[in-house]
């Protein structure tokens, strides 16, 4: 593949621009430790938490829903605490990688994310202006690693699937990218962003 054939840049948010207390928090609320790899499997079948991330679920709805679902000796007071905790700092290096890489790229998000989190993040206007598409799960109403997400990114983007670059901290996401033609790393911060970049020739002097 030439360089110069990839033309969008596409960025899961937690773990990949922000810090996210995941596992930690996940592990809390569940009053048990969950191993990382098994996290991200738990959230996607989780009914609660699937309807939540596209949009089908309030706030209020999805608390006392995952509540029941998990059979948790938590408050609502307490639950919602802990989830908003999930969501933590801007990586330092978030602003300056995306300052650097829009000149020369169409940035674009694709995040599975709900409307609690999604609007701390939005109340932030830290890295999202610098973002051209900022589509989430509640966009699509669908959730990576589901194939019909990344259809509806190649679509919403009019590009083929050989122009799109996307990261993700998520091995089954990258995956299931990867599978519709689409170029795809597993990153975990931006200095991964910028060292796949550098790796495939892409990285702008």
């Amino acid at each position: 593949m030439q360089p110069g054939s990839i033309k969008h840049l596409v960025f899961d948010m937690g773990g990949v621009l922000l810090n996210i207390h995941w596992h930690q928090q996940v592990s809390r609320i569940l009053g048990k430790d969950i191993p990382f790899e098994q996290v991200h499997q738990l959230w996607a079948d989780s009914k609660a938490t699937h309807g939540f991330e596209i949009g089908e679920l309030d706030f209020e709805q999805f608390t006392a829903m995952f509540i029941d679902e998990f059979q948790l000796d938590l408050n609502r007071e307490d639950f919602q605490e802990q989830f908003r905790a999930i969501v933590a700092e801007d990586f330092p290096d978030s602003v300056p990688l995306l300052k650097h890489l829009r000149p020369h790229f169409q940035l674009s998000l694709l995040s599975n994310t709900n409307p609690c989190h999604w609007a701390m993040v939005k109340a932030r206007e830290s890295f999202l202006p610098l973002i051209h598409n900022p589509f989430t799960s509640l966009d699509f109403g669908v959730m990576k690693p589901d194939p019909t997400i990344y259809r509806k990114l190649l679509e919403a983007l009019d590009a083929p699937p050989e122009t799109v670059l996307f990261f993700d901290d998520g091995l089954k996401n990258v995956e299931a990218a990867l599978a519709l033609g689409i170029e795809a790393e597993r990153v975990y911060n931006p200095e991964g962003v910028k060292a796949a970049l550098v790796r495939r020739g892409l990285w702008p002097v």
